[in-house]
């Protein structure tokens, strides 16, 4: 039998390369090379225990892109209707969803019942594609457009949930926003806010660096979240109380900052996953009437609306990945991104 690396998160604090079969595609699957995968927030919380949903042993891998090797009978079409062949270029959309359930039936597909991911499974059930190959049935595949580079299509999986965010705040016209967090996701929100329609947006951030990026690409304002007057730094660059925030931290200050920042009746759209217990601030989301949403990937139709942004050159993957570490060195890229620093870290296997 082939075998193939992949990378195994096989505790806390150890991740490591080994040696897997070369899965065999199952009728509508499709067993794709994988190209890039990115290390996701998600990946080194859950390598350091902090994830409240995602315990080691995982064979991590859900932002991917990748070249079809191989068709399982009847995988014929790929998401986006086009027909897929051995050789062609292909983005991951890694939630796996029933279908049929209320939430899937009510185009609501990210909130499916039975809800299961590629590479965040702890079940082993769904190994990731920071591997040398990946399964994934072909409805979760998307066909890189040309002129997609492959760094850009590896972050499309990371964009789409910032669209999802934006899509779900409803009328972001020319709405003040405040974005909590300026990594990779919170430039994200950045660039999804301005697409939707939002007028003035300002990021806080710890990281001189990551604030400045966030001004290079389309943020009015940036103010360092380590100053203890952050909240009346935050309205005074907004020019009054948010309209919205995208709270990508969901840290144990960072959520009663938004409130404080907030108009009335204002929207918190928490993006960000929390390492643990988070205060919130109830008497002040019942008093004021805040909207308190949580924002978990993507639909169909977020994803695909992330891939046309990429399409159209409004994903910025030079600015945003860092360092990309061949599979041999996967314990140093996850050392690598669990880092405070300013990039995607990705591997190459």
């Amino acid at each position: 039998m082939a075998t193939m690396l992949s990378c195994l998160v096989s505790g806390i604090g150890q991740v490591e390369v080994v040696a897997c079969p070369v899965p065999s595609p199952g009728p509508g699957e499709v067993l794709v090379r994988t190209t890039l995968a990115g290390i996701c927030g998600s990946d080194t919380h859950a390598a350091a225990g902090h994830h409240p949903l995602l315990p080691p042993p995982y064979f991590p891998g859900h932002e991917a892109c990748g070249v079809v090797e191989t068709l399982g009978q009847g995988a014929a079409l790929a998401a986006d209707g086009a027909r897929l062949e051995p050789g062609q270029r292909v983005i991951l959309k890694p939630n796996l969803v029933c279908g049929t359930c209320v939430n899937c039936l009510a185009d609501r597909s990210n909130a499916c019942q039975t809800l299961q991911w590629i590479g965040c499974d702890p079940s082993g059930a769904h190994p990731g594609a920071m591997a040398e190959f990946f399964l994934a049935p072909a409805g979760n595949l998307f066909v890189t457009p040309g002129g997609v580079s492959d760094e850009a299509a590896a972050l499309v999986e990371c964009l789409a949930t910032p669209v999802h965010a934006a899509r779900r705040a409803g009328d972001l016209n020319g709405a003040a926003a405040l974005v909590i967090g300026a990594g990779t996701i919170g430039l994200f929100a950045v660039i999804a806010a301005r697409l939707a329609g939002a007028g003035r947006i300002v990021v806080s951030d710890l990281d001189a660096a990551k604030r400045e990026r966030a001004l290079a690409h389309g943020a009015d304002a940036a103010v360092d979240a380590n100053d203890p007057g952050v909240v009346e730094a935050a309205r005074s660059a907004l020019g009054g109380p948010a309209d919205v925030v995208f709270e990508c931290v969901a840290g144990r200050g960072s959520v009663a900052q938004a409130i404080g920042v907030l108009r009335r009746a204002g929207n918190l759209m928490v993006v960000g996953v929390p390492a643990g217990e988070t205060p919130v601030p109830l008497a002040l989301v019942q008093d004021w009437e805040i909207r308190l949403q949580g924002c978990a990937n993507y639909t169909p139709a977020d994803f695909a609306a992330a891939i046309q942004i990429a399409a159209a050159g409004g994903l910025p993957a030079a600015a945003i990945v860092s360092q990309v570490f061949p599979l041999a060195q996967v314990a140093a890229a996850f050392a690598a991104a669990s880092q405070n620093a300013s990039g995607k870290v990705m591997v190459r296997p």
